[in-house]
């Protein structure tokens, strides 16, 4: 009954949503601000289609297999990249990287399962916590694998990130379950996608790199898509599977147009506030009201990130 009442308010939020930019002139807005301010608004736009992406799988999950909802995340997105660059196909889906655009698409693709497959058993708050341990695995991984440096201060914020995210699943606790680990191991393919993204640097377009992702996607779960396919049920389902491919397509967009403008360093803060969407979501679509555990664990994650963006910053500046 919960989920039934939080579902027609999702709907009825993102109807009214799309109405306010609809009858909002935002395309005269943005012209009015300035290069790097339409960077981060474009960021904030990225934060909160994500989640609300999220919540639209979780949803879904209820009464459909994840690679499904996966597909439908995919799928769509790739029709929405091929209508917009259909003008210039020939000269996107040239890659002199071949390999490389394949193993980082799929390590997103395996990011995205887990994090679905989380979904199904934590709260999307929780989820979306434990997976903001991603920039601090970033950070690991780039040590091994980029020869970069870590100094002392930097171990810290690592090690705080992964209290914060003990906190949250509490391994010794009587509440603990394996499920809690999913997003984790979604954090660990994101974190390994965004190291070969940095590998791949800006030898290529990033709309040849947002063709592939998606595409890889979309082709795998097809694939499958014949013998896992569960009708959907309602009309509900049918427009969120839609909309998914909507917010999915806008949100990586808004990415693009973002780094465009300003550099990923800087905007790199405005990523936690998906933590808090995905809370709002949760609350208002579930019924879920996170735990102390998880909002004193988001605390500390989000806490040992900041403070290695802030580091970060002030190395580059001296």
């Amino acid at each position: 009954m919960v989920i039934k009442e939080g579902a027609n308010i999702f709907l009825s939020l993102t109807y009214l949503f799309w109405r306010i930019i609809h009858m909002f002139p935002i395309l005269g807005f943005l012209s009015k601000l300035s290069y790097r301010q339409q960077g981060f608004l474009l960021m904030v736009v990225a934060a909160f289609c994500s989640p609300t992406l999220d919540v639209m799988a979780k949803y879904l999950l209820q009464s459909q297999p994840v690679m499904q909802v996966v597909w439908a995340r995919y799928t769509g997105q790739f029709i929405f990249i091929l209508c917009l660059f259909a003008p210039r196909l020939k000269t996107v889906v040239r890659t002199q990287f071949p390999r490389l655009q394949f193993v980082r698409s799929a390590a997103l693709f395996g990011a995205t399962f887990f994090f679905y497959l989380s979904l199904r058993y934590l709260d999307q708050g929780q989820a979306a916590a434990i997976f903001m341990v991603a920039p601090l695995l970033i950070t690991v991984l780039a040590v091994l694998f980029l020869a970069e440096k870590i100094g002392i201060r930097r171990g810290v914020s690592v090690i705080g990130g992964f209290i914060g995210a003990l906190v949250i699943i509490q391994p010794h606790s009587d509440i603990f379950t394996p499920a809690s680990l999913l997003p984790l191991a979604a954090a660990s393919f994101y974190a390994s996608y965004s190291i070969l993204t940095r590998k791949l640097g800006d030898a290529e377009s990033p709309h040849t790199t947002l063709f592939f992702t998606a595409g890889f996607g979309a082709v795998c779960t097809s694939i499958l898509l014949p013998f896992i396919w569960v009708a959907p049920a309602q009309a509900t389902d049918i427009i969120l599977m839609a909309s998914m491919s909507l917010f999915g397509g806008i949100g990586h967009y808004a990415v693009i147009l973002s780094l465009q403008r300003v550099e990923a360093s800087e905007t790199a803060p405005l990523n936690y506030l998906a933590v808090v969407f995905a809370m709002f979501w949760g609350f208002m679509v579930f019924a879920e009201i996170p735990s102390m555990a998880t909002l004193g664990g988001a605390v500390i994650i989000i806490g040992s990130g900041l403070y290695l963006w802030r580091r970060e910053k002030i190395v580059k500046k001296a």
